[in-house]
């Protein structure tokens, strides 16, 4: 625009083009202040990343080179003494910690899977009892060691229709959770439930609690409460933010309540007609007895 000539201008006229220009300028100003509001922002989440990443390395390395060499050792010696007295302690060692690396690294994949959009679902029949029996299996020792009582509960008569392998991540998880942060001689109550169109998991346990400062950022990755007291190990930080992700992808929404040391998580998920389920069931070992494919469904 061409500069106007003020001389041949009113008063009025060059105020108002004086008014204009400030406004022009002021505006320029706040674009700018906003412009470097938003780098300062994905300057600091960058800074986070990076901090994150190698938080995240750090506890990788310690996750999984303890108990490779525990399982190293252990490998080392039941090959030479299998009539050791302490035969069956160190069988039940060495199967605690494949169990702990078999978890770590189906959150890992799970985590990536998420991450890079890559989550499709298929859907099964699935019978909610077996389902909590399998979940359940990864943490035998740690509720063995801390005397924890697990008890399930199902009250919709018909089986669930959903993704057999999130929704056993998802509670695998969430039982994980509840065991670490439960008091010894605790309770872990799981409950299956309908509301309305959805179904309800819920997860209950007997421990500390969510730290008010921690309640905000529970569902993020690699957020690790390892101060609690109750807390048999220190894990990844993944497990919740996985909950979420798993739960998202199949349409639901995951809450929580926590009250004077109980903790209850609820995952809503909704519901699926049969019809979208694989013609098939479900094993007790999470595998698809299929007798036609083309009843699948993949979304």
């Amino acid at each position: 625009m061409q500069d106007l000539d003020l001389s041949k201008l009113h008063d009025s006229d060059i105020l108002g083009e004086i008014a204009r220009r400030f406004e022009e300028k002021n505006a320029s100003i706040f674009e700018m202040e906003q412009m470097t509001k938003k780098l300062l922002t994905l300057n600091e989440k960058t800074k986070q990343a990076e901090s994150i990443k190698g938080e995240f390395l750090s506890i990788i390395k310690n996750e999984f080179n303890n108990p490779l060499s525990t399982l190293l050792n252990l490998a080392g010696v039941l090959g030479q003494k299998r009539e050791s007295q302490n035969f069956e302690m160190m069988v039940a060692m060495l199967h605690s910690e494949l169990l702990k690396l078999d978890f770590h690294f189906k959150n890992i994949f799970a985590a990536t899977e998420i991450e890079a959009g890559e989550i499709a679902s298929f859907y099964t029949t699935i019978d909610f009892e077996a389902l909590f029996e399998e979940a359940k299996k990864g943490f035998v020792y740690l509720i063995e060691d801390k005397n924890l009582t697990l008890t399930v509960e199902n009250r919709l008569e018909e089986k669930i229709v959903s993704d057999y392998s999130k929704l056993l991540l998802i509670l695998a998880n969430l039982l994980s959770n509840a065991c670490e942060y439960s008091y010894p001689q605790g309770e872990v109550k799981v409950s299956l439930s309908e509301e309305g169109e959805e179904f309800v998991i819920a997860v209950k346990d007997q421990g500390e609690g969510i730290d008010t400062a921690h309640q905000a950022t529970i569902f993020d990755r690699f957020s690790k409460f390892s101060s609690g007291k109750t807390r048999a190990h220190s894990g990844l930080g993944l497990g919740l933010s996985v909950v979420l992700g798993m739960s998202e992808a199949l349409g639901g929404r995951v809450r929580y309540l926590t009250h004077e040391g109980a903790t209850l998580f609820l995952v809503h998920l909704p519901k699926r007609t049969k019809e979208m389920a694989i013609l098939g069931e479900m094993d007790d070992s999470g595998m698809t007895l299929f007798e036609d494919f083309e009843g699948g469904v993949e979304l």
